[in-house]
């Protein structure tokens, strides 16, 4: 033996050459040279299972090596080995860490755009993968480049690294400067453009009008020019043009670029139909070739095609259609589609025979086909959709067990003997269903076979389909992956069993290795509270490595309002380690963020003036703007402050908000203080001025249920009095009002911006009371309750009713129960959403007059809306199609009214006198629906069948102040009767409820 340590290393597979004179040695003690573990110690023991008291050989040491390799937690291994003892030996690891990409920062003043998502995204480091020197060299070159086609070619870019050794992370910021933007000049072009120099610098629009001064790069303003350009050529029914962006050379002393084009003009190509009328925009919605920029034929074919479906949809189901090109001139090509119409037909019968499993009802439903109909006047029919249909009915059987089903189709011209009628047949072939005869699962441990057998759709005696089987398939592997199995993997086998159309299923699981989550790491974070992440990713340390759980977390931090981009992954995701790191790497949202808003009201409302002559109000116009200033994550806790505004003539409305969401860390609850100051003018009688505080808190008792309790304190008060003889002293001051209150709502709906079935119900319940610092007491209550219902596949019945409730009680010295209630605070209605036989805010009592003098005079009545303390609305809509998908009708009945008081509340429908309007209005009419993205554009035309009449004034508030008591005896001031029009119209976004 030497006198000194024997040192042998071994790497990967020659380990087991260099150790043989080791074999058969005891194994001492095993070695580790490192500070943090690159891995959990069961993956450690799994991997490397040399441990003190083994006898060493080769072939074990170059298979732990293999192991450790395929962790992928290391970039290299070797091992030292020395003796010890006359037959032991030393295992020393000597190992260099793998790095992972982990966060990615974008840091410095960098002027959009490009924004800081894109500049992280175009360093394409991918957070959790292994990181290479060269890819931090490949990030800064993408960088810059897309700082240089944002015209930021004198940014500079300074890179950062951190490493982290417990997690093997590699953060990275990048602190860029980003100079001077540079502008625009001049292109250069080459080819053939066919244009002059001027007109192509108006089609890229690099150059602003009239100033002539060019504009700053941006990578869109660039790709916008050349897409200018192809417009341009568009215009000039040049399709075929090309465009192509060579280069852009930069200038630095003069801070410009220079593009250089290379365009080929090509000839002219005209678009024409010969012998049936299409406009210039259909054609370039069905041909290709004006979005292709191609006139190559397969588009032109596609483009024939298009057609003839179009007419056949219109009811030309025998049109043909055909093309030929035509060079009538060297520059230009014209490419004429030969449409033969045909006769227009009606399809007026869909029938189905044959079908036995199925009723008729559901294969319709998955039916394109459609008979005419007050929707569809020529039915819906075309031959591409012919085949669809008979396929469609096909895939419902063979999803069901019927794989030799077979659905064909007859069309029958003419029908009944009748030209321009046809007919379509569809005769199902089912065939015979086949079920499962057995079904066994191989390879399920984690797992019980009861538990998956009951989430599965191929049970024993069930219809056998490969859509049942694909199904069980993600139910199975889901169940798997839910529970830290990420290598589970599925395969099946059927064979046909002894009986007839009866099959034997064998399922077989590989389950693979059961991973965890080693630890939850977190970056990104600078405002935020760490504490608050935790409290929301309810993933930790042990938990199985669920991909569900990941992404149900990754959810809930961008439900927490502040942040712009949460990515979550895992790192090493190909490595055989069983725990792993989950990162999550968030980007925080703008703390600041203002939102500027126009828009504009035309309907029939009030708004006081000095002419008293049309207290049931006119039509009028009201521009309107708002703004909403949000500060977000204030503290770094996710609360929010928010001042907002509205401005009109109509209206003006200043608040301050400040949120707490999940207060008391409950997901369900926020709490809201606010600050709100408005003054409305919604009512003609008067304008209502409110300074507010409330504070509110809401809580979701589930789903479909919110409830909300609210304290407020205001104060009210009026101006703009139009009846200034009726408003005694102590109705013209303001009162304050303490208010406790309660909402509940119930939200059934399948659709809330276009219902077909469902419920909504609202509640609202307040009490204004001494006890709570109120100058009036009373208790008030709104409810409100609408049903959908279909009735069969088209029709959908709606229904609503509202009820509205104003209990006052110990009333101030000198004023009645019924007049101690504020105006502004009680009930107004009439309009769109609540009666349509009403302008807005017209429904209820009315100015009559004031007695004075014990009764024996009254101050001329000016017609004016007053409000009541009672409201009861009911409103019925059915709801059907009208034309084509997208445009339906709406037949609608309003019934109902505003009450003085509850004890008036009534069902008669006629006024007995000029000062009874304590009864039952009724309105019916017609409405249009126009589907949107946002919800129905709706129009609502009603017609009142028994408005109110009433006596009013004409004149001025001077003049009404003339006439006093003695006036209005002696017949010098004489009211003028009045009436709500029959006719009233409605426009706005959304269904009426």
């Amino acid at each position: 033996m030497c006198g000194y340590a024997l040192l042998l290393v071994f790497v990967c597979t020659q380990a087991s050459a260099q150790t043989r004179i080791f074999d058969g040695r005891k194994i001492i003690e095993v070695r580790y040279e490192w500070t943090d573990p690159p891995l959990a110690q069961e993956d450690l023991d799994r991997a490397q299972p040399l441990k003190p008291g083994a006898i060493l050989h080769g072939d074990d040491l170059a298979s732990a090596i293999d192991a450790l390799y395929a962790t992928g937690r290391f970039e290299d291994i070797q091992v030292d080995a020395e003796p010890s003892g006359p037959d032991g030996v030393v295992l020393r690891f000597l190992t260099k860490p793998a790095w992972f990409v982990g966060h990615i920062g974008i840091e410095g003043k960098t002027p959009v755009p490009p924004n800081r998502g894109q500049l992280a995204n175009t360093t394409q480091l991918t957070m959790g993968t292994p990181f290479r020197e060269e890819d931090m060299v490949a990030a800064q070159s993408n960088l810059k480049r897309l700082l240089e086609s944002n015209g930021l070619f004198d940014a500079t870019i300074t890179p950062h690294a951190e490493r982290v050794e417990r997690t093997q992370t590699v953060n990275f910021t990048f602190v860029l400067t980003p100079g001077k933007r540079a502008r625009y000049s001049a292109p250069v072009v080459a080819g053939v453009p066919k244009l002059s120099d001027a007109a192509i610098i108006r089609a890229t629009g690099w150059r602003v009008l009239l100033i002539g001064r060019w504009r700053q790069v941006t990578q869109e303003k660039t790709r916008g020019g050349v897409d200018g350009l192809l417009k341009r050529y568009q215009k000039q029914d040049r399709l075929t043009a090309q465009v192509k962006l060579d280069s852009v050379d930069y200038n630095p002393a003069t801070k410009r670029v220079v593009p250089h084009l290379t365009i080929n003009a090509g000839p002219k190509v005209r678009v024409e139909a010969v012998e049936a009328k299409v406009s210039k925009s259909r054609l370039q919605r069905y041909v290709p070739i004006y979005e292709e920029g191609s006139a190559d034929r397969d588009l032109l074919v596609e483009g024939a095609r298009n057609l003839r479906g179009y007419f056949q949809s219109q009811g030309y189901y025998d049109a043909s259609v055909d093309f030929r090109p035509v060079q009538q001139k060297p520059d230009e090509l014209t490419v004429e589609y030969v449409i033969a119409r045909g006769p227009r037909s009606k399809l007026k019968r869909v029938t189905i025979q044959g079908n036995q499993y199925f009723k008729e009802d559901s294969l319709r439903e998955r039916m394109f086909l459609q008979p005419s109909s007050l929707q569809y006047r020529y039915g819906r029919y075309s031959e591409a959709f012919l085949h669809k249909d008979e396929e469609a009915i096909e895939n419902l059987y063979k999803a069901n067990g019927f794989r030799d089903v077979e659905a064909t189709s007859e069309v029958i011209s003419p029908f009944e003997g009748k030209d321009g009628q046809i007919a379509v047949t569809f005769t199902v072939n089912e065939g015979r269903q086949w079920f499962v005869e057995d079904l066994a699962l191989v390879g399920a441990e984690r797992f019980s076979a009861d538990e998956l057998l009951g989430q599965l759709s191929s049970g024993k005696g069930q219809p056998f389909s490969e859509v049942s089987v694909a199904a069980d398939r993600n139910a199975i592997l889901t169940r798997y992956y839910t529970a830290g199995y990420p290598a589970a993997t599925f395969e099946y086998k059927s064979e046909p069993a002894d009986a007839a159309n009866r099959v034997k299923l064998t399922y077989t699981l590989a389950e693979g290795p059961q991973q965890f989550i080693r630890d939850v790491v977190v970056t990104g974070l600078k405002s935020t509270r760490p504490a608050v992440v935790e409290r929301r990713l309810l993933v930790k340390s042990g938990d199985p490595l669920s991909p569900t759980a990941i992404i149900a977390a990754q959810k809930r931090l961008y439900d927490l309002g502040v942040f712009a981009k949460v990515n979550a992954t895992v790192q090493n995701a190909s490595g055989t380690e069983n725990r792993k790191f989950v990162l999550y790497d968030i980007e925080e949202a703008q703390r600041y963020s203002l939102k500027l808003g126009f828009g504009a009201e035309i309907a029939q409302f009030g708004g006081t003036t000095n002419n008293l002559s049309s207290p049931g109000g006119a039509t009028g116009f009201s521009p309107r703007g708002s703004m909403d200033l949000s500060r977000l994550n204030l503290f770094g806790v996710g609360q929010t402050l928010s001042l907002r505004g509205r401005v009109s003539n109509l209206e003006q409305r200043a608040a301050i908000e400040y949120m707490i969401p999940r207060f008391l860390h409950r997901d369900d609850q926020n709490l809201t203080f606010s600050l709100l100051y408005a003054k409305a003018r919604d009512v003609r009688t008067f304008s209502s001025r409110r300074q507010e505080a409330s504070m509110q808190l809401s809580r979701q008792l589930s789903k479909s249920t919110q409830a909300l309790f609210r304290f407020t304190y205001r104060r009210v008060s009026t101006g703009d009095v139009v009846i200034p003889a009726l408003l005694v002293p102590q109705l013209l001051q303001p009162i304050r009002i303490g208010i406790l209150s309660a909402n509940f709502v119930q939200d059934r709906r399948d659709n809330p911006t276009d219902a077909h079935r469902g419920m909504y119900s609202t509640a609202d319940l307040g009490l204004a009371s001494n006890i709570f610092g109120s100058q009036r007491n009373f208790a008030r209550t709104l409810g409100k309750n609408a049903s959908y219902h279909k009735i069969g596949k088209k029709l959908v019945f709606a229904r609503q009713t509202q009820i509205g409730l104003i209990f006052p009680y110990n009333p101030p010295k000198g004023i009645s129960a019924g007049d101690s209630v504020p105006l502004p605070e009680r009930f107004f209605g009439g309009g769109s959403n609540s009666h349509r036989g009403f302008p807005f805010n017209q429904a209820g009592p009315r100015d009559i007059g004031v007695a004075v003098n014990n009764d024996t005079v009254s101050t001329q009545p000016t017609g004016f809306p007053l409000g009541g303390n009672a409201l009861l609305f009911n409103t019925s809509e059915l709801r059907f199609p009208l034309i084509g998908d997208n445009i339906s009708g709406v037949l609608f009945h309003d019934a109902g009214n505003v009450y003085r008081t509850i004890s008036d509340i009534s069902v008669r429908s006629s006024q007995r006198n000029l000062q009874d309007f304590n009864y039952m209005v009724h309105a019916a009419g017609f409405g249009i629906r126009y589907k949107t993205p946002i919800g129905p554009v709706r129009l609502d035309l009603a017609y009142s069948i028994n408005p109110p009449k009433y006596v009013g004034f004409k004149g001025t508030q001077a003049e009404l102040l003339l006439c006093n008591p003695n006036a209005v005896a002696t017949g010098v001031c004489k009211g003028v009767q009045q009436s709500i029009s029959h006719f009233q119209f409605s426009f706005s976004i959304g269904q009426a409820f």
